[in-house]
């Protein structure tokens, strides 16, 4: 079959539709006259809108009637020749009505995708299925093995325009900031993902006695109680970033030395931006690092600390802090 144009469907969290990105470049690189549309949760659409290797991006919403509302629009456009669930909860079942029976590649197993297109199991020409240790990028990228895509680069990407550099250089002036600076992202998505307040706080005294960084406390409006608990010290080198788009936070994240986050969005995108990234995976069921931390990326920059039990401490983070600055010269 003729690749024209691709839909891409990546509708979960922050971290999942990210790890898309890789196999968006990729196919594009190999398709470069192929049309490829994005449909992506509302939340996280800013975070496509200056992809160059996008045609069009849907915002999705799991409520029925939103639903109808994308179908429509899809109805309008011509059918597509591909189509790959690269994340997708169950409700997305109720748009395969609209897909105008297009071939609906996935990896998770969803039963409303017809079984000849699901790697996840035994395929009709014995070719293997997918196997349950593969890192979340290479699973979205077995399914497009199917047309001949290979994963050349692992990296994962985001653009920015001038309206986000702008909107930084306005904000820093506001507050006062000035670079060298490091991010701790003090909030996640569950609670069993939080690092204790006490341990950023010791975190925030020793980089305000060892180092010359100002540092950025980041997270959204929800998360200013967090804020609240950690009972900083008074110190003119503290900023916040709790009022800032999604898209200005991330373009705040990749002029940042260093990213200190748990195991949720941001962190994410410090991967994305090439950010020096310790990501703080409390527990292995919010996640293996192995599978959602850093995929193929210099571990002496992206490198991660884990706890099967109890909890990760100051000291590991800090050493892991300090060898970072020492490979940077900082």
């Amino acid at each position: 079959m003729t690749v024209q144009n691709i839909l891409i469907v990546s509708t979960t969290g922050m971290g999942d539709c990210l790890w898309a990105t890789p196999g968006i470049r990729e196919l594009k690189n190999a398709y470069p006259d192929a049309q490829i549309d994005l449909i992506v949760k509302k939340d996280w659409l800013d975070l496509f809108k200056n992809n160059p290797h996008l045609e069009k991006t849907y915002l999705y919403q799991n409520r029925w009637y939103a639903q109808i509302f994308l179908g429509i629009k899809l109805l309008l456009k011509p059918k597509y020749t591909h189509v790959f669930i690269f994340h997708a909860n169950s409700d997305f079942g109720r748009m395969k009505r609209f897909l105008k029976s297009s071939p609906i590649w996935n990896h998770q197993g969803h039963k409303w995708c017809p079984d000849q297109y699901n790697v996840k199991s035994k395929k009709r020409n014995n070719s293997p299925s997918i196997g349950a240790d593969l890192h979340a990028i290479e699973r979205r990228l077995f399914m497009l093995k199917e047309i001949k895509v290979e994963l050349k680069q692992p990296q994962m990407e985001l653009f920015f325009s001038t309206t986000e550099k702008n909107s930084f250089s306005e904000y820093a002036n506001h507050i006062g900031l000035k670079i060298p600076f490091v991010v701790c992202h003090i909030g996640a998505s569950s609670v069993d993902r939080l690092w204790k307040s006490k341990n950023f706080y010791n975190l925030t005294n020793l980089i305000l006695k060892e180092t010359s960084f100002n540092i950025v406390f980041g997270g959204n409006k929800k998360e200013i109680k967090i804020l609240k608990a950690l009972n900083l010290p008074d110190s003119d080198r503290i900023f916040f970033a709790f009022d800032l788009p999604l898209i200005n936070y991330a373009y705040l994240l990749s002029l940042a030395s260093l990213l200190v986050s748990n195991n949720t969005g941001p962190m994410h995108i410090g991967y994305a931006v090439n950010t020096p990234t310790i990501g703080i995976f409390q527990h292995v069921g919010n996640g293996r690092p192995d599978l959602v931390g850093p995929y193929k990326l210099d571990k002496t920059f992206f490198p991660i600390v884990s706890y099967l039990e109890g909890n990760t401490s100051v000291e590991e983070v800090w050493k892991k802090f300090q060898a970072i600055c020492q490979a940077t010269e900082y």
